[in-house]
Order: C-alpha cells, then structure tokens, then sequence
C-alpha cells in the first residue's frame, strides 16, 4: 500500500515506551513532526502500555504548548498490524498536516536560537521528577485518587498538571539564561515576558535550593548565575 515516503519508522515494544524525551530529540535533530502508533486500546499486549503513552503524549503536548511549540506537531494513534490501509492513510494525512504547518520554528515564529531555548527548557522541564511523577499517576488520580482518597476529574488534573510544567518551564528558562551570563530579574523578566514580581520568586526558590548565586552588583541591581559558575 502506498503512503508518502518522506517518514521514518522506529519501531518500539510497545507504544508506552516512547519516552517525552525522545519526542523532544527528534525535534532537536530537525524533525517536524512525531507521529506516536500504538495497539487499539484494550489490546496493549502489556495491559496498559497504551495507556500511559496517553498520559505521557499529553504531558509532552502541554510542555510543547508552554514553550511555544505548536502541539499540533505531536500526534498519537492507534493502528494494528492488520490494518495496512489505515497505517497509510493515518502517515498521509499527518504528513500532510506537518508540510502545511511548515519546518520547525516557521509557523511558531522561532529562529533557530529560540527554537534552540524551547527545546532545551522542555526537555529540562520533561526530565522533572515531580513532573513524570504526577504523569505517572495521571490514571491512578483520576480512578482511585489519592492517598486522601480526593478523585480528580481530567479536567483538574490538566489544572495540577499546567500549573507544575508552568512553574518547570520558568525555572528551567531562568536556569539556561543564567548558564549564558549573570543576568538581573529585570532582564530575565523582560526575555521572558513575565512579571518582575514572578521571576523574583522564582530566583528567591533557585537561591535557597543553592543552585544560583548572587554574582554582582550592576547599577542597582543584582546579577545572578549559577552556583557551579562561581559567585
């Protein structure tokens, strides 16, 4: 059966193996656009394999999403291997719906320094530990709750999950700033384009986990860099 040709197929054990981290290099290495298959659910031959490749391609898009990637560019589906016509059709019409979105960074409005910087903070911010545990229980806290028995509906768990990849995606930005040259809150703030007050907050958090440093004093404000940097 024929389908656009311009696609490479890396084959895994199971659709629950593709790791955020993955998806993320292959848009490092150029690529633009992930196509995730997997077995129908209901037919993972690990129970729910598929199933948490639900979780973490949703974790994944909302991270594209925050650093401003379109997250369009991240599809998940499903296909078994009898169904040759719907592999191709599905490889087709999402090969289609990349080369109207164009290359990487075109219609995001990135050049390949920013594009550079997203990528970066959403890898960071994909390597989080708090992050993949909250992904990992996505199924847990909807079905069963957690350890106070709260049941939450997908709707709160989208809210807990956006709040912590908001919260990693800052970090991480401030962290890849600083690792350039000292930087002030006001110049962090105005590259990021957030409040002053947030960015205070969130150096105030970086300085007490002793992973930044106060490195001098420029006019009336301070410069700050990362602790391994030397202060």
């Amino acid at each position: 059966m024929q389908y656009i040709p311009n696609i490479r197929i890396i084959r895994v054990m199971c659709s629950g193996m593709v790791d955020p981290i993955f998806v993320i290099e292959a848009f490092s290495r150029g690529i633009d656009g992930v196509l995730v298959l997997g077995c129908h659910l209901g037919d993972c031959h690990y129970i729910s394999g598929n199933y948490e490749a639900i979780n973490m391609m949703n974790v994944t898009r909302r991270v594209l999403e925050h650093v401003g990637i379109d997250p369009r560019r991240l599809l998940l589906d499903w296909v078994s291997a009898a169904e040759g016509a719907r592999f191709a059709a599905i490889v087709t019409k999402f090969t289609l719906e990349i080369k109207e979105l164009g290359l990487l960074g075109g219609i995001e409005g990135k050049n390949d320094q920013e594009l550079r910087f997203a990528l970066g903070a959403a890898k960071a911010t994909l390597e989080s530990e708090k992050l993949r545990w909250v992904a990992a229980k996505q199924t847990e806290f909807t079905t069963q709750g957690n350890k106070y028995g709260e049941v939450f509906t997908q709707h709160e768990m989208g809210r807990v999950l956006d709040g912590i990849i908001m919260d990693e995606v800052a970090i991480n930005e401030i962290l890849s700033l600083m690792q350039q040259k000292p930087v002030s809150v006001k110049e962090i703030a105005a590259k990021m384009n957030l409040p002053p007050q947030r960015i205070l907050r969130y150096v105030a958090s970086l300085r007490k986990k002793g992973l930044i440093c106060l490195h001098s004093i420029e006019g009336t404000s301070p410069l700050y860099t990362l602790q391994a940097g030397g202060c």
